[in-house]
């Protein structure tokens, strides 16, 4: 572990006033990313921007903290509360649904105008880059396809990028000093990281390690004792409430601690192991993509995975002797995503600026090494060759994403399947009708009408599709638990689970029409769908 002192003198450098512009620069650049992005499509397309949005609603009109397109309106704790508290306020702000949609959407511009402002000065004075280092590193890893795809939409990671360096400087100024004051501070700044997403609250044990390293065991037991307390009240009301939500929607509105526990019960180590390869796999692939080296023969895929790995190591190596909390964060946050049973990409995009500073490091390190000997004069310029590709390579991935618009066609496959669905909805259904779909949340935001989704999610499915005769089954407990009058199939899980009981003996569901994209079903022996 690194001793404290190492951050920065940035205003003794030369050029400092210059200097005090870029941050504002790179928070334009990042504004304007995601401003230019976005497009007038519906929220929900993402399920997860739907869920905020419902949750905001419920606790701007003072409803509590409730899932309100859910029959009974259960409580949530699916999300910790902050963001959808931010949205909330705007909520009051701007009433009207769903013209407020844009504000939030703006909002999250907003945030990841301000991440870029923390990380540039995080990049500076703590981590030591200098002033062009910082800039292209900071620059390049928010106004990017990545961040741009999270910031149109409305998602929890642009508030999680705004706090996340503030919170780091408060862990990283408590591992330097070991003062109780900093160290209660530090913790509780971890926790309202965790408060927006969950893994932020790696930041606890992460200082915690740190300050144990340096022998300052009362700082140590005090930021852990902060980030407890601070995160107490929503433990408690996540274990009051788990049991709302049936056992199967527990992987889309539950608590997700008894969805994995269930999942490691039932499979074991063996499981386990095959999750973290299976996740590991798609980081690699995730790499191949954002190097734009993947539709490349195979050697070369291969050798640039071995040079991002060795430029991350390198970057991460140097991040521990200069902000050691931030780099075992990283390191500790990198560990649950890859033993997680979801795509690792959305969550390493959430720490996407340390990734960049980490390969600023590295690449920094590379440029400015001045060997004495020949033999290593030339693995230095071997380096800087290879830098520049990786650059060139991520430079490419960016290009491409947005000249494709590939944040518009994530929004846009959902969008184009739910209208008509919607409008077939508010046609055809009484107020009052509680509807299965596969993007029930979204069908309540446009229509009013209670929805419920028509399948479930497990952890098994991120490495194993479900089977047909899986999804049949779940369809048919959902109705059993709910008086559902329609059900909607727009996806394959839902066009297999509503197929099955149509061909079931008798038959549970007959189909109602069909439109452009998907069909309507109702139940044979109940409901006003008859």
């Amino acid at each position: 572990m690194a001793a404290p002192g190492n951050q920065a003198a940035p205003d003794a450098l030369p050029g400092a006033g210059r200097e005090r512009i870029v941050p504002f620069v790179l928070a334009a650049l990042a504004l304007l990313a995601v401003v230019v992005s976005i497009e007038p499509f519906p929220v929900g397309v993402f399920q997860d921007d739907g869920i905020y949005t419902v949750l905001a609603k419920s606790l701007a009109t003072g409803q509590g903290y409730r899932f309100l397109h859910m029959p009974d309106a259960p409580n949530a704790t699916h999300y910790p509360p902050l963001y959808p508290l931010l949205l909330a306020g705007l909520w009051k702000l701007s009433p009207t649904f769903p013209a407020n949609v844009t504000v939030f959407k703006f909002a999250n511009a907003g945030l990841v105008a301000v991440a870029a402002v923390f990380a540039w000065q995080f990049a500076r004075r703590r981590v030591g880059l200098g002033p062009w280092a910082a800039a292209l590193s900071v620059g390049a890893f928010t106004a990017c396809t990545p961040i741009v795809l999270l910031g149109v939409m409305v998602l929890s990671e642009p508030l999680f990028l705004a706090m996340l360096c503030p919170v780091l400087f408060a862990c990283e100024k408590a591992a330097d000093s070991g003062r109780p004051r900093d160290a209660l501070v530090a913790g509780a700044a971890g926790a309202a990281l965790a408060m927006v997403r969950t893994l932020g609250a790696v930041a606890i044990p992460a200082t915690a390690l740190v300050l144990a390293w340096r022998r300052r065991w009362l700082a140590a037991g005090l930021v852990c004792l902060a980030g407890f307390l601070v995160m107490l009240p929503w433990q408690l009301w996540v274990g009051a409430h788990g049991a709302e939500v049936p056992p199967v929607f527990q992987g889309k509105y539950g608590s997700y601690s008894g969805w994995l526990a269930d999942a490691v019960r039932d499979g074991g180590v063996p499981w386990v192991a095959k999750l973290v390869v299976f996740n590991l796999a798609q980081i690699v692939a995730q790499g191949w993509a954002t190097l734009a080296v993947d539709p490349l023969p195979e050697p070369v895929r291969w050798t640039a995975t071995v040079v991002v790995t060795a430029f991350f190591v390198g970057g991460w190596w140097r991040l521990v002797r200069k902000a050691p909390v931030s780099a075992w964060m990283v390191a500790m946050y990198l560990g649950l995503v890859v033993s997680w049973p979801f795509m690792p990409a959305r969550f390493t995009w959430a720490i996407w600026p340390v990734v960049g500073m980490i390969f600023g490091l590295a690449i920094n390190g590379v440029i400015r090494w001045r060997p004495a000997s020949r033999p290593r004069m030339a693995v230095r310029w071997a380096g800087v060759a290879l830098a520049s590709l990786l650059v060139v390579g991520y430079a490419r991935y960016n290009y491409l994403g947005a000249t494709r618009g590939w944040w518009t066609q994530v929004q846009a496959i959902v969008a184009d399947r739910a209208k008509p669905l919607a409008e077939w909805i508010i046609r055809n259904t009484p107020e009052d009708a509680v509807i299965a779909s596969d993007d029930d949340v979204l069908l309540y935001l446009y229509t009013g009408r209670r929805t419920i989704p028509n399948g479930t999610f497990t952890p098994q499915e991120h490495m194993k599709r479900q089977t047909p005769a899986f999804a049949t089954e779940t369809l048919r407990s959902i109705m059993r638990i709910y008086d559902v009058d329609y059900v909607l199939a727009s996806s394959d899980y839902g066009t297999y689970a509503a197929a099955g009981l149509v061909q079931a003996d008798p038959p549970e569901l007959r189909i109602v029409g069909a439109l452009k994209v998907g069909a309507i079903f109702a139940p044979t022996g109940r409901g006003r769908g008859q």
